[in-house]
């Protein structure tokens, strides 16, 4: 099927072009496994590490690595763990306050 697309118009002229649209077929779109693997290749290429956790223990353990490289600064482990039961835990603070805390709260 032939198309026109206008290119220009006014009152004296109209200028079109005419193209065949190219026919896509369903299989030449990426799953989401193959985007999220092309997503995790790109962000190696621009130099982050990709890391594999599979714990709750892990992930705690990478925030701590992750705040102490930021931070240039060697919890204890009771440090770390009044900081993270404190400010990053809180049991009596929800979801909106702990991410604010992480976003917005410099201080700390």
């Amino acid at each position: 099927m032939t198309n026109l697309n206008i290119i220009s118009q006014n009152t004296e002229s109209t200028a079109v072009t005419e193209y065949t649209p190219a026919i896509r077929r369903s299989d030449a779109f990426q799953s989401e496994a193959e985007l999220e693997n092309e997503f995790i290749r790109l962000l190696i290429e621009q130099g982050y590490e990709r890391l594999t956790i599979h714990t709750e223990e892990e992930l705690i353990n990478n925030l701590r690595t992750q705040i102490q490289k930021l931070n240039k600064y060697t919890f204890t482990d009771i440090e770390w763990e009044y900081f993270f039961r404190t400010f990053l835990a809180n049991a009596n603070e929800g979801i909106v306050e702990k991410t604010r805390t992480i976003q917005e709260d410099q201080g700390r």
